[in-house]
């Protein structure tokens, strides 16, 4: 068997990959889980990834999925053969009356909203990397974003997939209606997937028309956490659904000014806000909600450059915090929201704990926080503590209501995790079930083995 010769055969020379550059591109994803793939495949339709499936299935090679490689577990590395999905990148039609658009799973986010403001609507899911990351990705992984705290994450915008399933099979699973009560729903059951479970080809999505109502973005300086924390708190009370609401911590804010080159104040928390004004004093209220919990000061952006400028601090904040320190492991624990403010403290117990910085930066929200341990991963005593943090911070989300992963998924970096919330907060049956659903799929377990649900038998 010549795989790379075979490979080709359906794909053709240019899109088997096998070359030392293309290799070492393939082996990393945006959090520095390493794998040296075997070879990249490029399929450039629906029928080339059903012919490589088919190939690998009747072969029993491992295939995993990638889109743009913007994971954070770990869930797209692979030392076998990486399925790349960029050549599928048409966005087939945008309808204006059924809201919905149909579109490849290699479609860059950023560019799909940039076609559908064209038309006035808009995807409103927003991971912080839309700029780069796929359609596909955002749907594997179930994706989350700035945008969440009001319009939910991106399983409550899928309507129906065309997925090729392991043996290479190809099959459309829901429709685009508002309406759809026939059959199992498993178009859901492939959100959140993993790439575990088939290959997402084609999705159709929800659109909404762009809000008519003006956007204030607000920004906030605390003394304190708590005190950002309680404001939060104090917001949801209000019944005042902001359109984005983000913590920064003085660690962050000082990573992005040196990232940026920009002079933002630095606080000790900062919140940064996005108000639809439909009434037109949505955002007097959150200015005065702010200062009755201690802001210190309280601005709405001039102009948009100013605003553009705050977004785009947040959006690069994972990359400005490489500058701080050697190494950074971020993590994606979701707790109750009005369980916020004891979340916060218990992260600077950790820190003190375990004498190690951990930035605080994220969608404050929706419970979802991202913690950044900063370390040196070449200094094993560190890595050791980074272990405990994770540890701690995992049973501490779980204890609290909470779960591991609010959006980056699991991978191969909270497999054990994943089985401590599932069995304390749902039984062993519920991980059975999974595990058999698993099976179904993947009988031969081609599809990115030993990863997510593929929990090996000692961590069960």
């Amino acid at each position: 068997m010549d795989i790379v010769r075979d490979l080709a055969r359906i794909v053709g020379d240019d899109h088997v990959l096998t070359d030392e550059e293309s290799l070492t591109k393939y082996s990393r994803d945006m959090a520095s889980f390493e794998r040296r793939p075997q070879l990249v495949v490029r399929p450039g339709s629906v029928e080339e990834i059903s012919a490589v499936m088919r190939y690998c299935y009747r072969e029993g090679i491992p295939v995993t999925v990638w889109g743009a490689g913007t994971s954070l577990t770990g869930a797209v590395v692979t030392d076998r053969v990486i399925l790349d999905v960029s050549r599928l990148n048409k966005i087939h039609r945008i309808d204006t009356v059924n809201y919905y658009v149909h579109v490849d799973a290699g479609v860059i986010l950023e560019d799909l909203n940039k076609e559908l403001m064209r038309e006035g609507f808009f995807f409103p899911p927003d991971p912080a990397s839309s700029f780069i990351c796929t359609v596909g990705g955002a749907i594997a992984e179930g994706a989350g974003g700035l945008r969440c705290v009001k319009y939910g994450t991106v399983k409550d915008w899928v309507l129906a997939l065309k997925v090729v399933l392991p043996d290479g099979s190809i099959v459309k699973l829901g429709e685009p209606l508002a309406k759809n009560r026939a059959g199992y729903n498993l178009t859901q059951l492939f959100v959140g997937s993993e790439g575990t479970l088939g290959v997402i080809a084609e999705a159709w999505l929800k659109i909404t028309p762009i809000p008519d109502a003006p956007v204030r973005r607000l920004y906030a300086h605390f003394d304190s956490w708590e005190e950002a924390g309680n404001a939060i708190l104090d917001i949801r009370r209000s019944r005042i659904i902001p359109r984005m609401l983000e913590f920064f911590d003085r660690v962050g804010l000082e990573a992005a000014n040196k990232l940026h080159g920009t002079s933002l104040e630095v606080g000790e928390a900062m919140l940064l806000i996005d108000v639809e004004e439909y009434r037109g004093d949505e955002a007097a209220k959150v200015v005065e909600i702010l200062k009755r919990n201690g802001a210190k000061s309280v601005r709405v952006a001039a102009s948009e450059e100013e605003a553009e400028m705050l977004l785009q601090v947040r959006a690069t904040m994972y990359l400005a915090l490489n500058l701080m320190a050697p190494s950074r492991l971020i993590e994606d624990v979701c707790v109750p929201i009005d369980k916020i403010v004891e979340y916060l403290a218990k992260i600077k117990e950790l820190s003190a704990k375990y004498g190690l910085v951990i930035s605080m930066n994220g969608h404050a929200g929706d419970g979802n926080i991202h913690p950044s341990i900063l370390y040196d991963a070449g200094n094993p005593s560190d890595v050791e503590k980074v272990d405990l943090v994770v540890d701690e911070l995992m049973a501490y989300a779980i204890s609290l209501g909470g779960t591991i992963t609010g959006e980056h998924g699991v991978g191969i970096q909270k497999m054990r995790h994943l089985v401590s919330q599932l069995r304390q907060h749902n039984g062993e049956e519920v991980l059975r079930l999974m595990k058999e659903i698993k099976n179904v799929f993947d009988p031969r377990k081609v599809m990115n083995p030993g990863k997510y649900i593929d929990i090996p038998e000692e961590l069960v």
